[in-house]
């Protein structure tokens, strides 16, 4: 692992093309530098070369899937204590517990809003920071669930992914 890695280095891994760019422009707008994977295997790789601050992983990808890229990552020097986030559609307890067994400091249910990610991220990476304690430490590799207000159906029948995708990404409909 590399020691001249910038400390905000966020690895984010999704097979959706959309939503690595709805991950990397949030993350952007807060100043952090953003790895992009395409699964598990590349976040793998990223994990082994970077000191990232924060690991985005979603469940389902080909090759290697969340969980077990999360265990893997969890086990690399360095990466015991940093957060780590499983992003998926499947928002059942089933998930959540194998996310928790997985290692994983949290847990964010798809759809999500890029108010309810800088949350996420202001409490893991900023808990860190502040009084010098690890997000991991304060969690105990405990999935947390954030529960979601329900929200108006999106317009013309788009998904809601889709429509907060758009409107993040400035994205007109045509």
């Amino acid at each position: 692992m590399s020691n001249s890695a910038p400390a905000r280095d966020v690895i984010i891994a999704d097979n959706d093309y959309m939503i690595r760019d709805i991950l990397r422009s949030v993350l952007e707008s807060q100043s952090f530098s953003v790895l992009q994977a395409v699964d598990g295997i590349e976040a793998i790789d990223y994990a082994m070369r970077t000191n990232a601050r924060l690991v985005i992983l979603d469940y389902k990808m080909p090759n290697l899937d969340g969980f077990a890229a999360c265990m893997q990552i969890r086990r690399l020097p360095g990466y015991g204590d940093v957060p780590i986030v499983i992003l998926t559609a499947f928002n059942d307890d089933d998930t959540r517990r194998a996310a928790q067994c997985a290692g994983a400091t949290m847990f964010l249910p798809k759809p999500f809003k890029s108010a309810d990610l800088l949350q996420a991220i202001a409490m893991l990476v900023g808990a860190c920071q502040d009084d010098g304690t690890s997000a991991a430490a304060m969690s105990a590799t405990a999935a947390f669930v954030w529960e979601r207000r329900q929200d108006p159906p999106p317009l013309y029948g788009e998904p809601t992914e889709l429509s907060e995708g758009r409107r993040i990404l400035k994205i007109c409909r045509g």
